[in-house]
């Protein structure tokens, strides 16, 4: 079990390895969807796909962890053989792992890709770590404790962030609350991926961010690294999201690039019909 003063150091030796494997890889691999376990309304090409990259990326971050301990909590994306090696319980650091995000991004050999890791305690995130190898950026936070941008051999980079944020904004699956991005009189963000996305909302590089039956996966990872930036992290109440015990989606997740952006929406948000503001509540 690694100690708090280690948990970015064990996130960082899980994913440079895979990132260098999603480097040689990029645009060589073939697609081979997965199901999906959203609703069928809701299911496309983005949530289903999936490469032979996904699967060796993850074994490959587990059998490092394994070396750290076994007495962790997995949530990992893919179904592999390794998560069955770990015994930690409810009272256990869980380790988080989105072996490869933004797959569409990764089989058309374009760079937005991503992957990360992350621990949380409690049900609360920790200490998220996310890797664009073809960028080779990697984004480090800690809660309480800042965040870092460095290469994969450990150059240093100076965090830049837009303040005010730019006027952007990213949604998917959550249509009905564009009335409230249109009133803030903003456009649309194309990202790469949720990572892509979450690390533009921590850069300012947009205003909200809107994602309906949101994975922890895509989000909750990394979510300190928004909130070690300066954003903010919420459900449609403005309340900080809630995770159950098995990290299942959350009807609506919300990440705003600061306080004030995060007021300036829910004052528009109000205007919204009864109906619409209860759709994505919490269930």
């Amino acid at each position: 079990m690694p100690l708090q003063d280690e948990l970015l150091d064990v996130l960082r030796e899980t994913v440079i390895p895979g990132g260098i494997i999603l480097n040689a890889l990029r645009g060589q691999l073939d697609n081979h969807p997965k199901d999906s376990d959203l609703p069928t309304q809701m299911a496309d090409s983005m949530s289903t796909a999936h490469t032979i990259a996904d699967d060796l990326v993850q074994e490959v971050a587990l059998e490092i962890l394994q070396r750290r301990g076994r007495d962790f909590r997995i949530n990992a994306e893919e179904d592999t053989q390794r998560t069955q090696i770990f015994s930690g319980d409810m009272s256990s650091y869980c380790y988080h792992l989105d072996p490869l995000d933004g797959t569409l991004s990764f089989l058309e050999g374009r760079d937005g890709y991503a992957i990360g890791a992350a621990f949380s305690k409690d049900l609360v995130f920790q200490a998220s770590v996310v890797y664009f190898p073809a960028q080779d950026r990697v984004y480090l936070a800690q809660r309480g404790r800042g965040i870092r941008v460095e290469s994969s051999i450990g150059e240093e980079f100076e965090l830049t962030r837009k303040s005010p944020s730019s006027d952007y904004f990213i949604e998917r699956r959550v249509k009905d609350l564009l009335p409230v991005v249109k009133a803030m009189q903003l456009k649309p963000l194309t990202t790469m991926g949720a990572h892509h996305g979450m690390v533009s909302i921590a850069l300012g590089k947009a205003k909200v961010l809107m994602y309906g039956r949101a994975s922890p996966h895509d989000f909750g990872i990394p979510q300190v690294i928004v909130e070690e930036a300066g954003g903010v992290c919420t459900d449609i109440a403005g309340a900080p999201v809630q995770y159950d015990a098995s990290f299942n989606r959350v009807p609506c997740f919300l990440s705003f690039s600061s306080e004030s952006d995060k007021k300036e929406f829910f004052e528009y948000y109000a205007n919204l019909n009864y109906e619409t503001r209860t759709r994505w509540s919490p269930e």
